[in-house]
């Protein structure tokens, strides 16, 4: 499957070339042999709509279709969103939550929740989650970081959007 994975990436490039306001999260392959599963998953810095999902998977779905990727093989294509609780994984995902509130997880094992204040090439600048914002003593507790901090992108083993509903 890999000269299959290969041309579908390809594709994905192709079109986002053509729509430069949406960008790659992620793409991830799977299923059987029997019945291969692309899921694309994309984002904007505005936020990507359902409609922009659905116009995408029109494209990328004649595409595969056009150059017979698959044969007569059943697939299932998926074009979505990363969500809210999916793990930020490209830089123009940590710009677009620059003054939320994260929770990350380094490579040394440290977990905490933090600010995030800039984005630059190599990482981001975080800073202490102010007073009103913390936890209630009702809740688990949870490691806060005491001082702005600089991370570098390569430290960062995983980096979730807190979300709050307050």
């Amino acid at each position: 499957m890999a000269k299959q994975e290969l041309e579908i990436k390809t594709f994905v490039t192709d079109l986002l070339q053509e729509r430069e306001v949406l960008f790659l999260v992620d793409i991830v392959f799977g299923g059987t042999n029997s019945r291969r599963k692309i899921q694309v998953i994309l984002d904007k810095d505005s936020g990507i709509l359902i409609d922009e999902c659905g116009e995408f998977s029109r494209a990328l779905g004649n595409l595969i279709e056009e150059k017979n990727i698959f044969g007569d093989a059943p697939y299932v294509l998926e074009v979505s969103s990363p969500g809210m609780d999916r793990p930020l994984t490209v830089k123009r995902q940590y710009q677009r939550r620059i003054g939320n509130t994260l929770n990350f997880l380094l490579n040394d094992g440290a977990q905490f929740e933090a600010v995030l204040k800039h984005v630059s090439e190599e990482g981001v600048l975080v800073e202490p989650v102010p007073a009103k914002n913390k936890k209630s003593k009702k809740e688990a507790p949870v490691e806060l970081v005491a001082e702005p901090r600089k991370l570098r992108f390569e430290e960062i083993k995983k980096c979730n959007l807190i979300v709050s509903f307050k």
